[in-house]
């Protein structure tokens, strides 16, 4: 046996399966990549949001005196929990290059992620933004009248909750179009680079 001449065979035959690359594959990866990269900043400015909001709500909290404090605290317990379900979602996202595993599998699994963030967050926008109002409202009776007891009392009290609620639900198509401005784009680019890959 001849090891040198084996040696020029897998040579040649690896020179060969290198001209065979597709060069528009990595470019489509190239892109693909810039894509992930803007959708996890964004994302990461989502949920850095809930923790600017969190922690203005957790001070007070702290200073609160009475049922203002309750609510205060399950405002913040709430935020959190939705937030952790979507860090979850986040850390499933990869950035790094994995040399073992399928580059269109891994985008379709990015691909996925990102969109249960999103839609995490839109049951979340669905069930709190029409209790806003009523929440905030709530929290400046508290303020107050100190207890929940007192403040379920007043006159119209439910009525008002009523229509705070209403006041709430236009904001829900606000937001979505908010989300499908920052999103969409960015979103259909990655899935048609995906099934570009598929070719």
């Amino acid at each position: 046996m001849n090891l040198e001449q084996e040696w020029q065979n897998l040579g040649v035959e690896f020179n060969s399966k290198a001209n065979q690359i597709d060069t528009a594959k990595l470019t489509i990866d190239e892109k693909a990549h810039s894509l992930l990269q803007e959708l996890i900043f964004k994302l990461k400015w989502k949920l850095r949001w809930i923790r600017i909001i969190d922690l203005p709500l957790l001070v007070l909290a702290i200073f609160a005196k009475s049922d203002l404090k309750i609510l205060l605290l399950l405002i913040v317990i709430t935020y959190e929990i939705c937030r952790a379900l979507g860090i979850r979602h986040f850390n499933k996202i990869k950035t790094a290059v994995d040399y073992n595993a399928n580059t269109r599998q891994v985008l379709i699994d990015n691909f996925e992620a990102i969109k249960k963030i999103l839609r995490g967050e839109t049951i979340f926008g669905y069930i709190f933004l029409p209790l806003a109002g009523p929440i905030g409202l709530m929290a400046y009776r508290l303020y107050i009248h100190q207890t929940f007891e007192k403040v379920i009392q007043l006159p119209h009290f439910f009525l008002q909750i009523g229509l705070l609620a209403l006041v709430g639900i236009p904001f829900i198509w606000l937001t979505k179009r908010m989300n499908n401005s920052i999103f969409n784009k960015p979103l259909k680019q990655l899935n048609d680079k995906i099934n570009d890959l598929m070719d």
